[in-house]
């Protein structure tokens, strides 16, 4: 019975640690566009272009909306979503 706790305990932390993520990635969003904007670029000259698949990590399912699904259609508004 411990164990399945602990483990509810680590799942729960996990999806807060994400979710604080999230927020400060919009957080940076919102109040500095041109930071943002910068740190895009940068990221895309150090780790190069997107690769084609839409293939993202367990943790950020449902928590980001790519830049096409998006309604307002700013590139990198709605990542951390």
């Amino acid at each position: 019975m411990t164990a399945i706790i602990d483990q509810a305990i680590r799942e729960m932390e996990k999806k807060h640690r994400w979710q604080h993520v999230a927020e400060q990635i919009e957080h940076t969003q919102r109040t500095d566009p041109q930071g943002w904007a910068d740190y895009l670029a940068e990221s895309q000259l150090v780790q190069g272009p997107l690769p084609h698949s839409r293939r993202i990590a367990p943790e950020w399912e449902g928590l980001i909306t790519f830049p096409e699904e998006s309604n307002e259609g700013d590139p990198g508004r709605d990542l951390a979503r």
